[in-house]
């Protein structure tokens, strides 16, 4: 007669185990499907903010070479 309650016990035990990683298992895919296009966005969005990075550096550096050139102090 103890070990009937023993293992009514385990079992809820078990089953509320098993309800909390389904939730956040369910979280998880939610979180991922929201995160996942925003990630997508920002990724084109840095691409291009690096291309014009890139090529404002190109400019500056091709202005400091046509300049005179300073004299060197060692």
């Amino acid at each position: 007669m103890n070990t009937s309650t023993e293992s009514h016990k385990t079992t809820s035990g078990s089953g509320l185990t098993f309800w909390k990683v389904l939730g956040i298992i369910a979280v998880a895919l939610i979180a991922l499907a929201m995160i996942g296009p925003i990630l997508k966005g920002l990724f084109w969005v840095a691409l291009i903010a690096l291309a014009i990075y890139g090529g404002v550096m190109l400019v500056r550096s091709s202005r400091k070479k046509s300049g005179p050139t300073p004299p060197s102090g060692f």
